[in-house]
């Protein structure tokens, strides 16, 4: 089942960072930092876009959990065949072994996983194209943003966060500006008209924006495990007997 956010992905890389030589001491003399993926993703209208997407294409979402799931059923009886040992698994060993034997089985795989992909992508292009244009919309007011922000601090120049071995939290004003585009910019729109297309900034954006949601999902499911594996021990009706081993914490 679909539970995060963005499932999107673009294929360009972001744009380098900007390097500019500075004292030690540039800080004070006006040099900030700010990182407009942050700004993005913590800015209002983007959250209620992505609330508006999740609305607008959930029959496509379910269409594409479906899709998945019926393409992992049919996997399973041919992921069997090459289950040697009978443990419910394809281990790398059992797969060497059929990639050695060139088992024809292999191939069947791989036709349904580019069947599945394919058809997951069409069902998945409305609304990466909404999400798409939603970015782009944000995108055009984030220069205006920043720049009230960087008159009212008096700040002469701005840099990526990644150009920076160390600074201060102070240095950083991504959060002044994700407060000028929300109070400027509270809602975009997610309907592009139907000749546009994204910038090659935009697709970038994009990419970034999805992995902080992977990287938010894992570690939502690093804490559930966390907390199942803690709640036996948290059961338990008395303290260990002397002696006796503690479980590993769960990592």
């Amino acid at each position: 089942m679909i539970t995060k956010k963005r499932i999107f992905a673009a294929l360009l890389a972001a744009p380098a960072a900007l390097v500019v030589a500075a004292p030690a001491h540039a800080q004070v003399n006006g040099i900030a930092t700010a990182s407009p993926v942050r700004v993005i993703d913590a800015s209002k209208a983007f959250n209620a876009a992505q609330q508006q997407i999740q609305t607008t294409y959930k029959t496509a979402f379910e269409q594409i959990n479906a899709r998945r799931q019926a393409a992992q059923k049919e996997a399973e009886p041919l992921l069997a065949q090459l289950d040697t040992n009978k443990d419910k698994k394809v281990d790398d060993a059992e797969l060497k072994a059929a990639q050695a034997a060139k088992n024809p089985v292999l191939d069947k795989i791989a036709a349904l996983q580019n069947s599945a992909n394919t058809d997951v992508q069409k069902l998945s292009n409305p609304a990466a194209r909404a999400e798409l244009f939603a970015i782009e919309s944000i995108l055009r007011q984030y220069e205006p943003a920043q720049l009230r922000v960087v008159t009212a601090r008096k700040i002469g120049v701005v840099l990526s966060p990644e150009v920076f071995m160390y600074a201060p939290d102070s240095a950083d004003i991504s959060d002044a500006i994700t407060a000028e585009l929300d109070k400027a910019t509270p809602t975009v729109g997610i309907q592009p008209p139907a000749d546009w297309q994204p910038a090659r900034e935009t697709l970038a954006l994009q990419q970034q924006l999805a992995q902080i949601e992977q990287v938010r999902a894992y570690q939502a499911a690093a804490q559930q495990q966390r907390a199942a594996g803690a709640a036996p021990a948290a059961a338990a009706p008395a303290p260990a007997a002397a002696g006796a081993k503690k479980p590993a914490e769960p990592r």
